[in-house]
């Protein structure tokens, strides 16, 4: 934004009870979200991806990531899950029984099902972010599209 030499000048609001925003916060609101989301989406597919389809071996867990996939098992784990995923996170070989013991206590407490709830929300938050977005018609200004194109670029992403 610096470098278009979009200015810190306040954009009026859409909604006329709103006070005018400057564009670097509109900016920051919709894409600190946006890069969470696609961090977190980062971490789904290093557990959830096959080499093929993300072009590498995920390593989240035998490299004992502090991922999103670990954080929200540990949430919602029995004491029986917690200490499986205690005794084998973090432990190589690639591929190994430590992996799969992991990797199925990510199944058993719903880390798929409760990353797509996430991407729904987290999307759908986005997407109603970007429409508040008011377009100024006057060159080196903040345009919605450019919004709109990154989280296209990222939503449902399987690489």
């Amino acid at each position: 934004m610096y470098m278009c030499g979009i200015p810190h000048t306040p954009i009026p609001s859409l909604d006329s009870s709103e006070a005018a925003k400057d564009p670097y916060d509109i900016a920051k609101s919709i894409l600190i979200p946006l890069g969470e989301y696609f961090q977190v989406q980062d971490d789904f597919l290093d557990f959830s991806g096959t080499p093929e389809q993300i072009g590498k071996i995920g390593t989240d867990i035998i490299d004992n990531k502090c991922s999103w996939c670990i954080n929200v098992a540990l949430s919602c784990a029995s004491p029986d899950q917690r200490k499986i995923l205690e005794e084998n996170y973090g432990k190589k070989p690639s591929g190994g029984p430590s992996e799969l013991a992991v990797k199925k206590v990510f199944d058993e407490v719903g880390v798929r099902e409760k990353y797509q709830e996430y991407e729904k929300l987290r999307v759908e938050d986005l997407r109603q972010q970007i429409a508040k977005v008011p377009e100024v018609e006057e060159p080196n200004t903040l345009k919605k599209q450019v919004f709109e194109d990154y989280l296209d670029k990222i939503y449902m992403r399987s690489k």
